[in-house]
């Protein structure tokens, strides 16, 4: 079975472009892509949805898709697909739960969220995002602005804005992400302002294959949604 970091290179090389060209593109580093192409580490959604952009493809050219039925996916809880089976550099695990439909318009994955002490890395990404909590507290911040959101809450939101969500309260928490594409042509829309944007999750440069810690930090205002 072909992996992300696999498919991700396929994809580039088809279309004649290199990962220095692509890294200027969304923001990090040559070293920091090819660690992803080799499988080395896992990209964050925020890095596989600037990527999108940039490559002109739906996410779901990234992932493995079962085929089955065109006009509806059904996929049971021990069936999610894992896109980060190790998960990332914090722990976070994404599963994907729309996998089985090839041409939909939207990727939604299930969020595993272990506690860590200090996650400062901030993600941007193009389009919209719908983040729901399923169980556990989080501490949602966006835009400077600090949300504790308890399970079944949820936030909707531009997801150019640099984010981040984390369990709170030291235990592990789990919520449902939905990535919303831009619409071309809107102005406006999150992907048109940030598609060069850098992301924090990647290294600064090639020499520096470290997690960049955010540099915009919590404001001191926070929202405690009850």
């Amino acid at each position: 079975m072909e992996g992300v970091g696999a498919r991700l290179r396929r994809i580039r090389l088809s279309g004649g472009e290199s990962m220095e060209s692509v890294g200027r593109r969304i923001g990090v580093s040559k070293g920091y892509l090819s660690r992803i192409e080799n499988g080395q580490v896992s990209p964050s959604i925020a890095v596989l949805a600037k990527l999108s952009n940039a490559y002109g493809v739906p996410m779901a050219a990234f992932f493995d898709s079962a085929g089955g039925e065109t006009r509806i996916s059904v996929v049971r809880s021990d069936e999610r697909l894992a896109v980060n089976r190790d998960g990332t550099e914090l722990g976070y695990v994404y599963e994907s739960i729309v996998f089985k439909k090839p041409d939909r318009m939207t990727e939604c994955f299930v969020v595993t969220m272990p506690p860590v002490e200090s996650p400062r890395q901030m993600y941007s990404h193009p389009g919209e995002e719908l983040f729901f909590v399923i169980s556990g507290e989080v501490r949602f911040i966006y835009g400077g602005t600090e949300y504790i959101l308890k399970a079944g809450d949820t936030a909707y939101f531009d997801a150019s804005i640099e984010h981040r969500g984390e369990a709170y309260n030291d235990r592990p928490a789990q919520a449902l992400a939905v990535i919303v594409p831009p619409t071309p042509g809107r102005r406006g829309s999150a992907g048109l302002r940030s598609a060069t944007a850098r992301d924090p999750d990647a290294p600064a440069s090639e020499e520096d294959d470290g997690d960049r810690p955010a540099e915009a930090g919590v404001a001191g205002r926070r929202s405690e949604l009850d």
